[in-house]
């Protein structure tokens, strides 16, 4: 996807056109990581796809680590505010289990699960860019925290398994998230969200035998 500038972009002022500009080249960057993936998404491609010069880009990135962390920051940033957004909604109840185990399926296996899956695998042998994700993804995982309570708060009785099931429905469709890099076959996926549909209510209702009492165990 090019998102090459336009002449009404060019009317604006020269602050606009350079917030304008700035967040053409992240986008456009997060495009080629997704498309190319993080080793070839090179600096030229990304003006290329831009429109822009290489200078421009480089006026506002100097070097390709400065563009590939704000690209980060960014993708992050933005999954974190849906997240929270969908956490106002359980506290209206206005989303369901089922619903919310829709909203983390279709996260964790579209476009920004595959981007950050790049980030991550880039992150296991850059330190650099390692210690910068860590304080992001740890906000990212925050907002996931923050649904877990929302559903918490409807379910007093059994906190802890409630917080426990949800947390494990966050790993189960990032696992099956993976998957999909190698297994193109919808239909095995949709099979397991609805096997896990069915069970995870009996779970955060605490109707799985002793689950309840062994994670008191578990912590003593």
């Amino acid at each position: 996807m090019e998102r090459a500038f336009k002449t009404a972009d060019l009317e604006k002022s020269p602050q606009a056109r350079g917030v304008l500009m700035r967040e053409t080249l992240i986008e456009t960057a997060l495009d080629v990581i997704h498309d190319l993936g993080y080793r070839s998404a090179t600096t030229i491609e990304f003006s290329r796809r831009a429109g822009v010069s290489r200078g421009a880009l480089l006026h506002h990135f100097p070097t390709r680590s400065d563009i590939i962390i704000a690209a980060m920051e960014k993708l992050l940033r933005e999954a974190t505010l849906e997240i929270r957004q969908v956490a106002d909604r359980v506290a209206c109840e206005e989303i369901s289990l089922e619903e919310f185990v829709d909203f983390l399926w279709m996260m964790f296996s579209g476009r920004f699960f595959y981007i950050s899956l790049e980030f991550i695998n880039e992150a296991r042998t850059d330190p650099d860019l390692r210690s910068r994700m860590i304080p992001v993804v740890q906000d990212f995982d925050t907002a996931l925290d923050g649904i877990c309570s929302e559903f918490e708060k409807r379910d007093n009785d059994r906190p802890r398994s409630t917080h426990v099931a949800l947390k494990l429905t966050v790993c189960l469709v990032r696992g099956m998230g993976v998957q999909t890099v190698l297994k193109d076959d919808p239909e095995y996926f949709q099979s397991l969200l609805t096997a896990w549909k069915t069970i995870l209510p009996q779970l955060v209702r605490g109707q799985t035998p002793n689950l309840e009492q062994r994670l008191r165990d578990s912590n003593d």
